[in-house]
């Protein structure tokens, strides 16, 4: 071990946990006469004072970072087992060993003082007793560490008597509730109660001490103390009593939590404000009102901000010039509103204006302060002292603008600002949700109407095309029976290909007449059993089946909500073209079906030539054809037929198929329960 007279910080070695860094700690203890000395929660030495290095005879670099049980005389409990055997503060008379081997019998007092989780603790010796002082008296009382300690504390201590007068108050009082000790001992205690509960707090006391109830939690209560400005903090508060010679006394220590509860505030509005964006966006989702919307707003508005007017202003897009319309407000005046309704969207006299012009959010705390409105009559006019003005829609060519204000100077967190731009973005979501409905609405009644033109042409150049049809027809074919005799072959072969062709002509003239007709010419759905409507298909496709020898096979069909004509038409081109589009062996055709989502599925399978992949959904369209007239009969137009059907039903339609592997064409019906 290093030896040496005692030394002072002077040696150089510095550490960032100095005892000084608490400068009230360190003058008191020091002022007291004690030698004290900063441990880590391990027991090691991390500081010590100058009276503890004289008193142990050991220098100040000598002890940093020693275990301070190594200071202790054998016989004495180690300063790990005295911090195990019971909570912090502790006091307990030990046997100290200088450097120069004198044992010293004195009495520690050790306590957690920091206001972190560091652990450490501060220990005080009572004034040892050596050798030649063994017949003298400690200087030192407990009272003494007392102060000395609580001096130390940042929280608040008073002591009172049966009579709420203050016997003690600690430093940190004056920081915490601005009087200072000195003028609060030998005063009542109400002195730091609000006098709003001072008939309370007596009432309580006088009950307490007659019958031991007590109306509240000792252990931790929150309180508000009264300050010595005039103004309530917010404090947490524990209580205690005990009895010194004979007389009863109560201990309180307090500390202010007003960051805790302007946090817990802060937190609150924040939470309150996002449930209010929450509400409006639903709102505005949900409903296609943009009054109501509107309504709602500004009244949700006022209340989360407390502020005394909210109002929603438009104005005219693309025309700067044009003044303001109210669309809703409330707690405003008609002469703040009359006087924002009349400006321009130019005039800086206007917080909405401004808020347009600058094209972010404008934050007025306090009016007369604010030079941008330094020449405002209209808002000072109005009582106006504070606000918040932002746009609603796009910067550049904003809906108007939502905008807030106060009669007395307030201030507006970020979190306010953001939450009156994220109210403006809901607003002008539905409002631009509103004009594409209406849009939409509009293009839908356009297309509506171009249809029904375009299904009345349809159907007057498909009735009008068939009379000159049938004319072309009739005309050639008695120009054969007439003159059979006197025209040569090619020409006979020219009239017969010309009266197939007028045939031709006419059938698909015939399909593009049925194609208009599916909407306007359809009949009212009604619940349809499909093994009727296959039953009545299967007959009518009778002959062909025979002709070609084919196997048409069906699982048990279910009913389904539809027009029974149409659907009798969807199975019949579907099972026609299974049958026609056959390969070389005998067509074998099933028909299933299966539950899809809210709906049911249909598949028409068959083993015929199948088709490209790539060609699956060409087929669908009108007078489109995968093959020649010559390989197979047909206008183009029968499968078109079935997709305007399905479409008509709320349902879809869709092919599956590889060349040479067959075809699969699948489509989906409402059930029978399901109104469409």
């Amino acid at each position: 071990m290093e030896s040496g007279p005692p030394s002072s910080p002077a040696d150089g070695r510095t550490d960032h946990r100095n005892l000084s860094r608490d400068s009230g700690l360190a003058s008191l203890l020091t002022a007291a006469d004690m030698a004290s000395f900063r441990l880590d929660a391990d027991g090691t030495i991390i500081d010590v004072n100058n009276i503890f290095t004289s008193v142990s005879e050991y220098s100040r670099t000598a002890l940093l970072e020693k275990p301070f049980s190594a200071l202790l005389e054998d016989e004495t409990p180690t300063f790990e087992s005295i911090i195990d055997d019971g909570d912090l503060p502790v006091s307990t008379t030990i046997t100290l060993r200088t450097h120069s081997g004198t044992s010293l019998s004195a009495t520690l007092y050790a306590a957690s003082v920091t206001d972190d989780s560091s652990g450490e603790i501060v220990g005080i010796l009572d004034r040892p007793t050596t050798p030649s002082e063994s017949g003298s008296a400690s200087s030192l009382t407990y009272g003494r560490t007392f102060e000395a300690l609580a001096g130390s504390l940042p929280d608040g201590i008073i002591v009172l008597d049966e009579e709420s007068t203050i016997q003690y108050a600690n430093p940190a009082v004056e920081r915490i509730l601005g009087f200072s000790p000195d003028e609060l001992v030998g005063s009542s205690k109400v002195t730091i109660i609000p006098p709003r509960l001072r008939a309370d707090h007596l009432e309580a006391l006088k009950r307490y001490l007659e019958t031991g109830e007590r109306h509240l939690n000792w252990t931790y209560v929150e309180l508000p103390g009264q300050h010595a400005a005039g103004h309530e903090i917010p404090l947490g508060v524990s209580l205690n009593d005990f009895t010194y010679d004979g007389d009863r006394y109560f201990v309180g220590l307090f500390r202010d939590i007003s960051p805790r509860k302007e946090a817990e505030q802060t937190l609150t509005t924040k939470v309150s404000q996002l449930e209010t964006v929450s509400y409006l966006g639903r709102y505005a989702l949900e409903n296609a009102d943009i009054d109501t919307l509107l309504e709602k707003a500004s009244d949700l508005i006022a209340t989360a901000l407390a502020v005394d007017c909210c109002a929603i202003f438009e104005h005219e897009q693309g025309n700067a010039d044009e003044p303001f319309t109210v669309r809703s407000y409330t707690g405003c005046s008609e002469r703040l509103i009359d006087a924002e309704r009349s400006q321009q969207s130019t005039d800086v006299d206007s917080l909405t204006a401004a808020a347009i012009a600058a094209r972010e959010p404008v934050v007025v705390e306090h009016l007369e302060m604010d030079d941008r409105f330094a020449d405002s009559t209209g808002l000072a006019a109005a009582d106006i002292e504070s606000g918040v003005g932002v746009t609603i829609g796009r910067f550049d060519d904003p809906w108007g603008a939502l905008t807030v204000y106060g009669s007395s100077p307030q201030e507006f967190a970020n979190h306010d600002v953001d939450f009156l731009e994220s109210v403006a973005t809901v607003i002008a979501s539905a409002i631009e949700r509103q004009r594409y409905e209406q849009r939409l609405s509009e293009t839908v009644a356009d297309l509506e109407e171009s249809n029904e033109r375009l299904e009345q042409f349809a159907y007057a150049a498909s009735h009008d095309l068939q009379e000159p049809l049938r004319m072309v027809s009739s005309y050639l074919q008695l120009l054969e029976r007439r003159y059979a005799d006197a025209l040569e072959e090619d020409a006979t072969e020219f009239i017969e290909y010309a009266v197939d062709g007028a045939d031709r002509m006419r059938e698909m003239i015939d399909g593009l007449l049925a194609y208009s007709r599916i909407d306007s010419q359809g009949e009212p759905f009604e619940p349809v059993d499909l093994e009727d409507v296959l039953a009545d298909v299967l007959t009518d496709l009778q002959v062909q089946i025979d002709q070609h020898d084919a196997e048409i096979t069906a699982t048990p069909l279910p009913a389904v909500r539809g027009d029974p004509r149409q659907l009798r038409q969807l199975f019949q081109n579907l099972l026609s073209n299974a049958i026609e589009y056959r390969g070389e062996s005998p067509p074998r055709i099933h028909i299933d079906v299966e539950c899809h989502g809210n709906r049911w599925k249909l598949s028409v399978h068959d083993e015929g030539i199948g088709m490209d992949p790539e060609d699956t959904d060409r087929i669908f369209r009108v007078f489109q054809r995968l093959h020649s007239r010559d390989e197979f009969d047909g206008t183009g137009i029968g499968l078109a037929l079935c997709r305007r059907i399905v479409e008509r039903h709320g349902g879809e339609i869709w092919a599956e198929s590889e060349l040479g592997d067959g075809a699969t064409f699948s489509f989906t019906l409402p059930p029978a329960s399901t109104e469409t």
